[in-house]
């Protein structure tokens, strides 16, 4: 067993060491946008979990509570919760890399894309982020139920392992539901690499899916009413729109999904290099004779099966478009291009350098992206405002206003030219429900060093403003965080 299986050990050992060794920012000390919150809240805010249900994530809320609550007590606690979601994200493309195995891609060419998966931008906010450890479990679990689905013919207890899948994406879809959609990547994986599909099989996915999503709304309903919560306007389904959003979805979110991690360094050229190779994917794969009712559908499922990975968003009301909800449609992208590469290799060995050199460009950049646009910003930002809090005196009643800056300090003050979203390049006490548990959650700390009772934190009021409004307390003792931030990164 151990040598029939030694090829998936020695590759999560491979991707383990390199992922680590690649996102080495992560072990440092910072609170990244909701962290800075929920480390403080967990422990002080008794409807710490209200949001999260009403969301309808009420089992992240329920592990939100141990996590940052239990097993967090400091902001440096945090690198542990970021190790965890890079085992996770690990995990998750080691269970891939099996896969790929059993559907007889080589061994080099199921390491190279597995490897690759773990460095597209959805898993650099993964790591990068304590606040989305629970998307690799939902990744992993939801994966785990495609595959059971794939082989439930083979197996002996049909209907038992039809509900266990059935029970794993409710499980995921409790806990974070955009990534609940990955059961269907290794339905297009299969697909690709056989080139075999059949009505049949995609009406059972559709049923799946209909009946699973339908299942969650239920258990979502029903966890409001058990903690007596009203859901929050985002969990709003928007049936209406749904056909304009998907069509919105390739002229948006695949735009996005094409600069793979290039979208600060050239970004026109890796736009370019990944339409192209989106585009030839099709054109390769598909031109060769077939008949015409099997090839139309093989071309329709591919290409509609995309909005299909991103369908919790495309129901919802809201229109934000960001890495970490998009990583199932982004996974599939990826398969796309690196099969066109891998055809192209196949017809012409030339060309086997310039794949290899673009997909290790990839990884640089993956790894650039997280190093350089998340954990050196927030480990920077954290170190001035600790610095500036902990100067702050907690032994009157003084009320503390917070300037905080603007979203866009960073490229404001030409520290760093371009951002993504609101998850590369950014400063996270821009955000006004950041500075104030931030400030609450380094004062505790400081006095938990000391030894110093916690009862003279409560006694001061803090405010937060931006720096465009006004305030007037003359009595007040005033912490500017634009001058502390201009400070700080104007260092070399």
């Amino acid at each position: 067993m151990i040598k029939k299986n030694s090829p998936v050990l020695l590759y999560s050992l491979f991707a383990l060491i390199g992922c680590i060794i690649l996102n080495t920012g992560i072990f440092n000390d910072y609170a990244y946008l909701d962290a800075a919150e929920f480390i403080w809240t967990a422990d002080n805010d008794p409807n710490f979990k209200n949001l999260f249900i009403q969301g309808g994530r009420f089992l992240y809320g329920i592990t939100s509570e141990f996590v940052y609550g239990t097993f967090c007590n400091t902001i440096s606690d945090l690198k542990w919760v970021r190790f965890f979601t890079l085992l996770g994200c690990v995990a998750f493309s080691t269970q891939i890399f099996a896969f790929l195995l059993s559907k007889k891609m080589k061994i080099y060419e199921s390491a190279l894309f597995s490897f690759l998966i773990l460095s597209i931008p959805s898993f650099s906010i993964y790591y990068g982020w304590s606040a989305t450890y629970e998307v690799p479990i939902v990744l992993n679990l939801s994966f785990l139920a495609g595959v059971i689905l794939i082989n439930i013919n083979k197996k002996k207890h049909k209907l038992l392992n039809y509900f266990i899948a059935l029970f794993l994406i409710v499980l995921s879809l409790c806990l974070y539901q955009s990534a609940a959609t990955a059961f269907l990547i290794p339905f297009v994986f299969s697909v690709v690499l056989t080139k075999k599909i059949s009505i049949k099989s995609i009406i059972h996915l559709l049923v799946f899916l209909v009946v699973s999503f339908s299942i969650y709304f239920v258990v979502f309903k029903l966890s409001l009413v058990w903690y007596q919560l009203e859901p929050i306007n985002r969990t709003k389904i928007d049936l209406i729109k749904l056909p304009f959003k998907s069509i919105i979805f390739y002229l948006k979110e695949m735009r996005m999904l094409l600069y793979g991690s290039g979208f600060f360094v050239w970004p026109i050229v890796f736009l370019i290099i990944g339409a192209f190779s989106f585009l030839g994917f099709f054109y390769l794969n598909y031109t060769k004779k077939s008949e015409i009712p099997q090839f139309l559908l093989l071309m329709l499922f591919l290409i509609l099966v995309l909005p299909l990975t991103y369908l919790p968003n495309l129901l919802s009301v809201d229109n934000y478009v960001c890495s970490r909800t998009i990583a199932p449609a982004a996974i599939l992208i990826l398969f796309y291009q690196f099969i066109f590469f891998k055809e192209l290799t196949k017809r012409n060995k030339g060309l086997r350098f310039l794949s290899l050199t673009l997909a290790l460009i990839q990884v640089v950049l993956g790894s650039y992206n997280l190093n350089h646009y998340i954990t050196r910003i927030h480990n920077k930002e954290f170190s001035a405002l600790k610095t500036a809090f902990n100067k702050t005196p907690l032994n009157n009643t003084k009320k503390i206003i917070i300037i905080r800056p603007n979203n866009e300090f960073l490229q404001e003050f030409n520290f760093y030219k371009r951002e993504y979203a609101d998850e590369f390049g950014h400063i996270s006490s821009s955000r006004i429900w950041v500075p104030e548990p931030l400030f609450k959650q380094i004062s505790k700390e400081r006095l938990d060093l000391l030894n110093i009772e916690k009862k003279n934190l409560l006694e001061n009021k803090v405010e937060v403003y931006n720096i465009t409004e006004d305030f007037n307390d003359d009595d007040a003792i005033v912490i500017n965080l634009v001058e502390i931030l201009k400070k700080e990164f104007s260092k070399k």
